[in-house]
């Protein structure tokens, strides 16, 4: 799995690529959630993935640091975790990317970061690499997930 990451990160950054989610779009909603109340606040982005397509995402994080997004056929990505419930990403935010891996012309998914894994008594187990990758298919309107690491919680609308 390491060679697969290090091999789709190289040529990432080959390819112009953009941020699903950026540090600073998680940082534009979190002062309210620091501050102990429930946040309402939502980053709505359209996102234009190929000739004539475009998405609309929506980002938000729980009051318990959780944080996803919808897209085309994926019912939730969690993109967002800082909530020490068995596992955690280190930088609370997947690195995300959103880039043509398969040069179809349309723009593919790459999550990768590192997720902290701890057992039932909050000790810390160690650090593993997380990583996932959808590809959107344009006969049927959606994304679909070609890999994905158990750290990533991806629920689909099937």
């Amino acid at each position: 799995m390491r060679t697969i990451l290090v091999l789709l990160l190289v040529f990432s950054f080959q390819l112009k690529a953009e941020y699903l989610i950026s540090n600073s779009d998680v940082a534009s909603i979190l002062p309210s959630l620091n501050a102990g109340t429930p946040s309402t606040d939502m980053i709505r982005k359209n996102v234009e993935i190929g000739k004539d397509v475009t998405i609309q995402i929506e980002f938000a994080i729980s009051s318990k640091g959780n944080g996803g997004i919808e897209l085309p056929g994926i019912f939730l990505v969690r993109l967002y975790d800082k909530h020490d419930d068995l596992s955690y990403f280190k930088n609370g935010l997947l690195n995300n990317e959103l880039i043509d891996l398969n040069s179809d012309g349309y723009k593919d998914i790459l999550l990768w970061g590192t997720a902290v894994k701890s057992d039932d008594e909050g000790n810390n187990i160690g650090e593993v690499s997380a990583l996932a990758v959808l590809v959107y298919s344009p006969k049927d309107k959606i994304y679909k997930i070609l890999r994905k690491s158990e750290e990533i919680d991806i629920y689909t609308n099937e």
